[in-house]
């Protein structure tokens, strides 16, 4: 996304009128709890990251992220904007705190400090549907801090059902200039005939947790051997990534744009110390009706120096690309150098001399959805995190 969209997407907001709806909680500042609490709380669901890159668990830039505005806000006077991203709860329970990485735009000038959390279930397509708890929070000031929402008479959650998170303002909350930072797992890159550029999908930074129910099912481990990946199945498609759009990756002598080379690459931080056996990519053929060539080069990169794009290759595989979703592109690594733990390597979909007929693209990972309200409705969209995984 470019900042331009990013900054400031919507002009208005939806007016959430829900049947039965919790009400909003006084604000409340989220203080980690010890002891036994501390002990019983699982994540549903989270984005935040550590990034050797990043002082912050999410994208601390001062000019990332979307805006959550209210209406008499100091930056567009009259514009209203609210935000929303989805997760697939990885355990049953109850929901206690929401987390986000949205910050006061102008503390000084602008000292409305609060907005209003919300939990919402999903529509498959057109962002969140009915409200289940929402709470007041007040808004963080400093550099990496958090916003913080108490919820109180909060459902339970169904492992493996999609839900989301609002960021909205209320009647008393007009006031509000504040924006919404970005997760660190939502970069990538893009090159463009053999220069790299750093881009971001820009999905909002949050974290959801509470307690396990007595007779739910465990939090999902199903990442536990990965290196990294963002791979998640959508319940609302059954597919494990975004199933349209996608960043290019072609060879010079594809069908849609000869002459003109097209890769793609995407960052992690290795969850673990060990040696790669695989890379999975969400790689499928632009038009396999005509473009049949079906041969991509995965590889795995350094990262170079945190400047957002890759470094120096350190492994590579061939893998086939297939017609369409649900399959993955997968290539099998030999002779790979160990990873380490807390290390950021990049995954680089290429194209070598023999590959230069390669017509295909990336698609996106159903971790990079978010939802911006645009006026009287909330609008869906995938920031564009390519889709893979590193095993």
């Amino acid at each position: 996304m470019r900042e331009g969209i990013s900054t400031k997407f919507g002009l208005t907001i939806l007016v959430m009128a829900v049947c039965g709806a919790v009400m909003a909680q006084e604000a409340d500042k989220g203080r980690d709890q010890t002891g036994a609490d501390a002990a019983a709380r699982i994540t549903f669901g989270t984005n935040f990251v550590a990034d050797p890159c990043q002082t912050c668990k999410y994208n601390s830039n001062p000019l990332s992220g979307y805006f959550v505005w209210g209406r008499d806000n100091c930056t567009s006077p009259g514009d209203i904007q609210a935000v929303a991203v989805p997760f697939i709860a990885a355990a049953d329970g109850t929901p206690s705190h929401i987390s986000t990485s949205i910050i006061l735009n102008d503390p000084a000038n602008c000292p409305t400090d609060t907005v209003t959390l919300g939990l919402y279930t999903d529509t498959c397509g057109d962002g969140p549907g009915t409200l289940l708890a929402q709470a007041n929070a007040t808004v963080a000031e400093a550099t990496c801090g958090l916003t913080i929402a108490k919820l109180a008479g909060a459902p339970s959650l169904t492992q493996g059902t999609k839900y989301w998170i609002t960021a909205t303002t209320s009647a008393a909350q007009v006031a509000l200039d504040s924006r919404w930072h970005p997760s660190n797992t939502a970069g990538y890159a893009a090159n463009q005939e053999g220069v790299w550029i750093p881009s971001n999908g820009i999905t909002p930074g949050f974290s959801v947790q509470g307690s396990n129910s007595l007779l739910g099912r465990t939090e999902s481990n199903a990442q536990g051997q990965m290196f990294g990946g963002n791979l998640l199945l959508d319940p609302c498609n059954g597919l494990e990534y975004e199933p349209d759009g996608g960043l290019e990756v072609r060879g010079p002598e594809n069908c849609t744009t000869e002459g003109s080379t097209r890769w793609a690459a995407v960052p992690f931080i290795a969850a673990r110390t060990g040696i790669p056996r695989r890379i999975s990519a969400a790689i499928t053929l632009y038009d396999p009706a005509f473009c049949t060539y079906n041969k991509v080069t995965l590889s795995l990169y350094t990262d170079n120096d945190c400047e957002g794009t890759p470094g120096t290759p350190l492994v590579s595989g061939q893998a086939s690309v297939p017609l369409e979703a649900p399959d993955l592109a997968v290539a099998k690594l030999q002779h790979s150098p160990s990873l380490t733990k807390g290390i950021k390597y990049w995954v680089v979909a290429t194209t070598t001399a023999a590959q230069a007929n390669l017509d295909a693209r990336w698609h996106g990972s159903n971790n990079a959805q978010l939802g911006v309200n645009l006026g009287d409705e909330w609008v869906q969209f995938s920031g564009g995190t390519p889709a893979f995984s590193v095993e």
